[in-house]
């Protein structure tokens, strides 16, 4: 007796015997058991899905007939699951017990050997070879000695055709798809039949949707020019870059239907454009710091080619230390413009102009700021700018007061590898900047600035729920003693964004009047573990260390200060709205008991 009788045999001999049983006349109620699949977790998931007895388990039959012929269905849909991970040969069985009750169904599983891919051929029509070659089964998911599973086939089939347009052939069709399994050699042979197409390079380029912006503000993103061999990587960088102008809603590049006839693939770029103009306003409240408000205006497009124009103006300091005096009061009005693509593609001139009066803790500021910059983007995530800064101040301190005529050059770079820019929760962010500063006419000295800093990100189970941060920054000031280097270019540190549970621009040496005279060297540690406790909410306890010293570089022996808090945040679209309330752990006299600080995103 061949195999495949006996497992229709003992079925009809289940299904007869239950045949000769008295119908009752209730519901026959029953428990269903799988037996032989305990030590593979997945496979006995997969027959749990497909069984309609455990699917329509609170909706038994009528009678003992009617849970034979539902076992009777469930055996052909468990042997298919069972053959579509491999197992061919496998051999299931049902015995059902009515004496009992309720009802015990149980299902024996032997799943025997699993069988094995053997071969993987990829060919064009009538069995001709491709052009450039084959893609790897590896490439394709299904290595060779890799288990026959139906979902591993079906899913490298999707990912031919993705393979051959990295090659150029943008128009590949899959034709067909056969598969032989050897039972004596418990092995698959997997054939796909694909019509490569032609080859491919870029053609025309179609734009579709412009209206306010130029098109040739659009078409200098692209990365490829006509001519030039297909890619899909090519066009997901162009499509990038287009979204990166920050003047339309969305992007969408796709290529023509049909190729040309000289092997060229036309392509259409679907835009529309945002809304141009738009205002916005923040606020902010440190317990020391006091309040604070900002305002904004711009525009996304100036001028046609996705120029930006935005001026802001802010005030601070309300309520800081009980003042009430406007006049006392931190303000500020700048106006920044962009123009992308400057010169040459990624790159972009970017200038400012600020004007400014602030008054904290260790000095009162009057300034006027000029500044242009090149900036250029090097690689995904890496960026570096290039510029030159005039300043005009005047700054009164405790011990002194000075006019201060400066020009800078700034130099910056920034490595971006995280995974958001508002709420990272993998990755890592290196920053480095250094700005020599010509003191061409008054009261201060030539001096160089050099600021590094480094955050990284670490998901611990890759959900976003526990995520734990890092931080460090170094800076130094090279050729100036501490009181020739005017105090807005001085190290400060304590605040919402240095050291929590510190006042801002608190920690480090003081005057004879015990206010911060600031440093020429900084050194600054922070460590947050943000633990979410529902979807938009999470807890952030934390710990801060640091401290701002006289001589140009630390010295560790005159000790960091330390701060400890716990944080919420609520997590929006626009961000995580903070707020964070922290405590000096080695506070000197005249530091607070505790800071509290409300602000929009995280604190690095």
């Amino acid at each position: 007796m061949t195999q495949g009788t006996w497992r229709k045999w003992m079925l009809s001999a289940t299904v007869a015997t239950l045949a000769t049983l008295p119908v009752l006349a209730q519901e026959t109620k029953y428990e269903v058991v799988i037996q032989g699949v305990e030590d593979h977790p997945n496979l006995s998931r997969l027959l749990h899905e497909v069984s309609s007895l455990v699917e329509l388990k609170a909706e038994p039959p009528p009678s003992p007939i009617g849970l034979g012929r539902r076992a009777d269905a469930d055996l052909e849909r468990f042997r298919a699951a069972l053959r579509s991970e491999g197992f061919y040969d496998a051999i299931v069985n049902a015995e059902i017990d009515v004496d009992v009750v309720p009802a015990k169904v149980l299902i024996l599983v032997e799943e025997g050997a699993r069988y094995k891919v053997s071969a993987v051929h990829l060919s064009g029509p009538n069995g001709a070879a491709l052009p450039d070659g084959a893609p790897a089964p590896e490439a394709l998911g299904l290595a060779i000695g890799s288990p026959a599973r139906a979902p591993d086939v079906v899913d490298a089939e999707g990912r031919i055709l993705p393979r051959l347009a990295e090659r150029g052939y943008a128009y590949a069709r899959l034709l067909d798809r056969k598969l032989v399994v050897d039972h004596a050699t418990q092995g698959m042979d997997v054939t796909y039949l694909v019509d490569p197409g032609p080859k491919v390079a870029f053609g025309a380029i179609t734009f579709n949707g412009l209206d306010e912006v130029s098109e040739r503000a659009a078409r200098r993103r692209l990365p490829w020019r006509e001519g030039m061999q297909y890619h899909p990587a090519t066009m997901e960088e162009g499509r990038q870059a287009l979204a990166d102008l920050g003047v339309f809603s969305s992007v969408r590049l796709r290529l023509a239907d049909q190729p040309t006839e000289d092997d060229k693939a036309p392509v259409l770029v679907d835009l529309a454009e945002r809304e141009m103009n738009y205002v916005g306003f923040g606020a902010d409240y440190g317990t020391e710091d006091g309040f604070g408000a900002n305002a904004y205006w711009g525009d996304r497009n100036l001028m046609g080619n996705a120029e930006k124009l935005r001026v802001d103006a802010s005030v601070a300091g309300i309520s800081r230390r009980g003042e009430t005096n406007a006049s006392e009061f931190d303000y500020r009005l700048a106006g920044t413009y962009q123009q992308p693509d400057f010169l040459s593609r990624n790159q972009s001139l970017n200038l400012s102009a600020e004007a400014l009066s602030e008054r904290p803790d260790a000095y009162r500021r009057q300034a006027l700021v000029l500044t242009g910059a090149v900036e250029r983007k090097l690689a995904k995530g890496l960026k570096a700018s290039l510029g030159v800064t005039a300043e005009q101040s005047h700054i009164e301190e405790s011990t002194q007061t000075t006019k201060n005529t400066l020009v800078g050059v700034p130099f910056a770079i920034t490595w971006d590898k995280s995974n958001d820019l508002l709420n990272p929760t993998q990755g890592f962010r290196l920053a480095g900047a250094v700005t020599p500063y010509l003191a061409a006419f008054g009261d201060s000295n030539s001096f160089t600035i050099a600021r590094v800093e480094g955050r990284t990100y670490f998901d611990f189970k890759d959900d976003g729920w526990y995520v734990g941060a890092l931080r460090g920054v170094y800076g130094a000031v090279i050729g100036g003693g501490l009181l020739d280097v005017p105090a807005d270019k001085r190290f400060f540190a304590g605040g919402g964004g240095s050291i929590r549970g510190y006042g801002y621009q608190e920690v480090g040496p003081r005057d004879s009047n015990g206010e911060p005279l600031g440093g020429v060297s900084l050194l600054e540690l922070s460590a947050e573990m943000r633990v979410k406790v529902t979807e938009n909410i999470a807890v952030v306890p934390f710990v801060d260390a640091g401290n701002v010293y006289t001589t140009e570089y630390p010295k560790l022996g005159q000790g960091l200060r330390y701060a400890a808090g716990i944080g919420g945040r609520y997590h929006t679209v626009i961000g995580p709205i903070r707020l964070d309330v922290a405590v000096p752990l080695n506070k000197r006299d005249g530091d607070k008991a505790f800071q509290f600080y409300i602000s929009i995103g995280q604190a690095f």
